[in-house]
């Protein structure tokens, strides 16, 4: 048996909705098309160079090589490398994250490990931000996902971001 969904849940649901490609061939079914009254959106902001991009991040695409990956989630894989963001403040860890990634990403890695730790009550703002700051336009390029480390990794406290490959 199915139910309507109710408001609410088609404003989620058009959300999600608007974050995916429809596959070659496929068509947007009439009936989810309709118009829903959604809050407004964050404004974009404006770049230096004159381009605008929006306020509100986006998640990076789904992983290139997912058998290795499924390797490193379980443990049963070695990283290429570690960036230890413990001691750090907002604006230090995010400077040294940028320079890891690009750096790893120069060299050819696929997975590095990003420790940020889980904060006292398990949200801590560096691994809060750290979604953020892998979802900036600078590095979405380079990665091409994430997942929570293995626990012979850090765990919750710890996330593996996967890069892509220098020769897509």
């Amino acid at each position: 048996m199915t139910r309507r969904l109710t408001p609410e849940e088609k404003k989620l649901w058009h959300r999600v909705g608007r974050t995916v490609r429809l596959m070659p061939g496929r068509a947007l079914d009439p009936a989810d098309a309709e118009p829903i009254d959604l809050p407004p959106q964050p404004a974009a902001t404006a770049l230096s160079s004159g381009e605008t991009r929006s306020a509100r991040p986006r998640k990076p695409s789904v992983p290139d090589d997912l058998s290795g990956q499924r390797r490193i989630r379980r443990g049963q894989s070695e990283i290429d490398a570690r960036l230890d963001l413990h001691g750090h403040t907002q604006d230090t860890a995010h400077l040294e994250l940028v320079e890891f990634l690009l750096r790893q990403a120069g060299q050819g890695a696929r997975c590095v490990l990003v420790i940020t730790g889980k904060g006292r009550l398990g949200t801590g703002i560096l691994r809060s931000r750290l979604f953020d700051w892998i979802a900036d336009p600078q590095l979405r390029p380079f990665i091409a996902g994430y997942a929570t480390a293995h626990p012979r990794h850090g765990g919750a406290g710890a996330t593996y971001i996967f890069l892509r490959s220098a020769n897509r």
